[in-house]
């Protein structure tokens, strides 16, 4: 457990004694008898985004990666909260740029505002809280079990790795093309939406990969007292990724597509007497399964266990 999380058990788990926090363990808080799923996200300034980035795409991030949450709850979205802090010198025209991009992610997600607040401050700072509808059920169990298949949505890395390069950390040989294709898969991530609500019934627990594939296995491998075995061919990666790898050493760069977050893909785990109804679902891939242990094994086409040092981001 990171200290990210132990200052959340210590600290705030007491506060949310209650049955719709799901114990701090899950992406979004359920109102059952309202039938709503609840998250809140936020992004701040030379945390986040730097004051270049286009408002624009910083509203569409926002909106999409609070939708992800939503996404991994089985959830669709119904409306948000909007709060903004930033500097007064041209905040005109940066907010005028900011509803821009918004407005237009808005009729694609079919999400309405519903308030917020703004105010002056010396950085830029965004905050979302989203709230989603679901129909019967929902993904709030934030635990697997010995022998459950793990899976993942999309392909994984890209946007790390377009994290790099966003921040002109030339840190290894890759095209031109590629370079922008993964950054734009940084700056506007796709919430699996329509996944999410196939997999309901289906899957054990549900995730979006917002901190790092590593980092949030270890969660669930910690919530559920097992070991998560993942086989490092499995991992889905696309064509751009593993130029990359071929171009560079291929250990650092894996360390960076495992631990480096905001994927936004989902991870789930299901039973295997359910791969027949999971392999009719495109896009995704079963990467390993749980079994008795702790921690993560990582295994190359040898079979070979591989270390990695780090494990995942963590703010604190």
């Amino acid at each position: 457990m990171d200290k990210e999380q132990q200052i959340i058990r210590k600290y705030f788990y007491p506060l949310a004694n209650n049955e719709e926090s799901l114990e701090l363990k899950n992406d979004a808080a359920f109102l059952k008898k309202n039938k709503l799923v609840i998250s809140s996200d936020m992004m701040i300034e030379d945390q986040h985004f730097t004051k270049d980035n286009d408002p624009e795409i910083l509203a569409r991030k926002l909106l999409r990666i609070n939708i992800s949450d939503l996404a991994a709850m089985g959830a669709t979205p119904y409306g948000f909260f909007l709060n903004i802090a930033l500097p007064k010198k041209d905040a005109m025209n940066w907010i005028g740029r900011f509803s821009k991009g918004l407005c237009s992610d808005m009729q694609n997600f079919e999400i309405k505002l519903f308030g917020g607040d703004l105010s002056q401050s010396s950085k830029i700072f965004l905050s979302m809280t989203v709230l989603g509808k679901i129909k019967k059920h929902c993904h709030d169990v934030n635990f697997s079990k010995i022998d459950s298949d793990i899976y993942v949505t999309g392909n994984i890395g890209d946007a790390p790795l377009g994290f790099k390069f966003s921040k002109n950390f030339y840190f290894s040989k890759a095209s031109k093309k590629t370079k922008n294709k993964l950054i734009n898969k940084f700056q506007i991530p796709e919430p699996r939406l329509s996944i999410g609500l196939k997999l309901l019934n289906k899957v054990e627990f549900c995730t979006d990969i917002s901190d790092g594939l590593s980092r949030e296995l270890s969660q669930v491998s910690n919530n559920s007292n097992i070991q998560a075995n993942i086989f490092l061919d499995s991992i889905p990666l696309s064509t751009e990724v593993k130029e990359i790898l071929k171009l560079n050493d291929r250990n650092k760069i894996l360390e960076i597509i495992l631990n480096g977050g905001e994927d936004y893909e989902l991870l789930f785990s299901s039973s295997r007497a359910n791969r027949k109804k999971l392999n009719k679902i495109k896009n995704i891939s079963k990467i390993g399964f749980f079994s008795k242990g702790k921690g993560i094994n990582y295994y190359n086409t040898d079979g070979k266990k591989i270390d990695f040092k780090k494990s995942g981001f963590s703010h604190f």
